[in-house]
């Protein structure tokens, strides 16, 4: 019996030194577990450098003594909401907190990161880094990684054809869901990718590469982004975002999660950053900068947000440039037309009307109903 017991802990032993071999992270992995909705969060964090002085938002009298509507207040309620605000034409409107928090609080904005991501992409375009979105990650990175036909577009569409699960399927194809691609697999590629970063699994990556790859939604296509956008640039990915739009927005500083100190940052995901900040920077993204200093060409501008998206598309919640687009269209609501948006896991949303000169930021811990929040929201601030 002693025997046995003696060769049942060796096996033990080396089954777990075999694994944490392979996955060196599963104890930091048990440290963090996933990553909060509100701040302080465990782990590893890059500083995006702010604004001395942050953006005035031209907060109006009534905007934190405003109530929500009754049936926006249930749904906040009910998803557990923890943060809405609504600015209009420049002024914050209305700013609504769970019991605990305010405007001090700093949210994780999970894969509303990737949707900064494409913002960055289309500078490097405006500013001559990139070419075009055609251009291959075969000219852009060294090409040892079975990638050299994916394209910046596909990349940004969601549709590289990269077979991320090891040609078992592709993680996070789901295409309608708007939940960061998570896997339940600690030693799977995500979990690799999410601890380890991307030079942890390159060398596993293959691609269809066909021009017609199917919507597939993956933290690495956005991964690959930054690091085509750290290769062209020179810079650490948050330095990029500081320097190109998060001071120019005036916003505060914030932080960024990394796999391990001194590492790139996690592209696809979590930004720890005030609601108001959230504000500021879709504020600036709608009035495209300013007019001395725009943050892009007006066509790439459009581009960008998908302003010019055909309505029939909108309606199937179309993925483009890692922004959606989406239409209003509810007979009876005043509000209609065509908007864009960041979203992340649990309906962390920034809504972008230019039209209507209208910014609306909800952080929750579920995802709240995508319409009606905003038809409730322009409707709170027009009676």
């Amino acid at each position: 019996m002693r025997k046995l017991l003696i060769a049942l802990v060796l096996v033990l032993a080396g089954a777990v030194t075999a694994t944490l071999a392979y996955a060196p992270y599963l104890p930091q992995l048990v440290a963090e577990g996933v990553p909060p909705l509100v701040w302080p969060a465990p782990g590893h964090f890059a500083t995006i450098d702010g604004a001395d002085l942050p953006r005035d938002l031209h907060i109006v009298e009534a905007t934190t003594s405003r109530p929500l509507l009754p049936d926006l207040e249930t749904a906040f309620t009910d998803t557990r909401g923890k943060a809405f605000l609504i600015a209009h034409a420049g002024r914050l409107e209305l700013e609504h907190y769970a019991p605990g928090l305010d405007a001090e609080s700093r949210f994780n904005s999970f894969s509303m990161a990737k949707s900064l991501v494409g913002a960055l992409t289309y500078r490097a375009l405006a500013e001559g880094r990139l070419k075009h979105l055609d251009q291959t990650l075969g000219e852009l990175l060294p090409d040892d990684r079975g990638l050299a036909g994916v394209t910046l577009r596909s990349l940004l569409a969601m549709r590289s054809g990269i077979a991320f699960d090891h040609g078992e399927g592709k993680a996070g194809a789901v295409s309608g869901d708007k939940s960061v691609d998570t896997s339940a697999n600690p030693l799977g590629p995500l979990a690799r990718l999410h601890f380890l970063g991307l030079g942890a699994i390159e060398g596993d990556l293959v691609s269809e590469a066909k021009p017609d790859a199917e919507f597939s939604y993956q933290n690495v296509n956005t991964a690959l982004l930054g690091e085509v956008l750290e290769t062209v640039y020179q810079q650490r990915l948050e330095d990029l975002l500081s320097e190109k739009l998060w001071r120019p927005a005036a916003a505060a500083d914030a932080s960024w999660r990394q796999p391990a100190v001194g590492a790139p940052v996690s592209a696809y995901c979590c930004i720890y950053a005030t609601a108001r900040d959230w504000i500021r920077i879709g504020q600036y993204l709608i009035e495209n900068g300013t007019a001395d200093a725009p943050f892009l060409p007006a066509p790439l501008w459009r581009e960008f947000l998908g302003l010019d998206i055909p309505y029939a598309d909108r309606l199937d919640d179309n993925y483009g440039q890692h922004v959606r687009q989406n239409v209003l269209d509810r007979a009876g609501q005043a509000l209609q037309g065509p908007f864009s948006y960041f979203m992340g896991q649990g309906g962390q949303v920034l809504y972008l009307l230019p039209e209507q000169q209208l910014v609306v930021y909800r952080a929750g811990e579920t995802v709240q109903l995508l319409h009606s929040t905003l038809y409730r929201a322009w409707n709170s601030i027009s009676q």
